[in-house]
């Protein structure tokens, strides 16, 4: 898969401890792929990082990071399926 928008620019910037724990953890809550993804996200807007500001980055992603997309999409419709047929059970054997 060729690469649209390679990055060859490296930022480097030091933080405390607990500034890379506060990093991580909303980094974690924001379901970001990675840190850099996250910090990257962040500074380009401006410090707001919103769900879709990080599909918006994500879209560059990796082929394995779009399996693991279509995977979790293909379990919640699985999912749903499985609630629909055991409603539909439901309702027949009343």
């Amino acid at each position: 898969m060729p690469v649209y928008n390679p990055r060859t620019r490296l930022v480097n910037f030091r933080l405390s401890e607990d500034e890379f724990q506060s990093l991580k953890s909303q980094c974690a809550t924001s379901g970001a792929r990675s840190v850099s993804d996250y910090a990257r996200v962040a500074v380009l807007s401006g410090g707001t990082v919103t769900s879709m500001a990080l599909k918006t980055e994500a879209s560059g992603s990796s082929c394995s990071d779009r399996w693991d997309r279509i995977e979790s999409a293909v379990l919640q419709l699985e999912s749903k399926l499985n609630r629909l047929i055991d409603k539909e059970l439901t309702a027949t054997n009343v």
